[in-house]
């Protein structure tokens, strides 16, 4: 547990404008969600058969858009909301299929659950720490 949540010390290290990357991750990964279920297509992953392509590209599109709006595209942030938050969402996903937890949208309803919101985080801290 402490190594998974390791990735939260970026948040003093980012500074305040963390909360940009927090809001464009987590616009993404419900723009993602909604777009997935309602344009469909094929499948993203086998880790997570629900997540579809055309919801990882909304999602893309709206965590960038929400980047610039907040004047905090870079391109090491741009990555990790492209990147590193799909790959921690499926990681997640495997993570809670193993442990037989696949659903903990209790934990925070409405949202997809507590785990939800970070699991896209977690990952999108580390590529923006180590890539700006």
């Amino acid at each position: 547990g402490v190594i998974w949540f390791a990735p939260l010390a970026g948040v003093v290290l980012l500074g305040p404008e963390v909360l940009a990357l927090f809001a464009a991750v987590s616009i993404a990964d419900i723009t993602a969600s909604f777009a997935g279920r309602s344009l469909g297509g094929p499948p993203l992953s086998r880790l997570s058969p629900s997540k579809h392509w055309s919801g990882l590209l909304a999602g893309t599109a709206a965590g960038l858009g929400t980047l610039a709006v907040f004047g905090a595209f870079t391109p090491a942030w741009a990555v990790a909301v492209a990147v590193g938050a799909p790959l921690g969402d499926l990681l997640e996903s495997m993570v809670k299929r193993g442990v037989e937890a696949k659903d903990s949208a209790s934990w925070l309803a409405g949202a997809g659950g507590l785990l939800d919101r970070l699991d896209s985080l977690l990952l999108a801290l580390v590529f923006a720490l180590a890539l700006g």
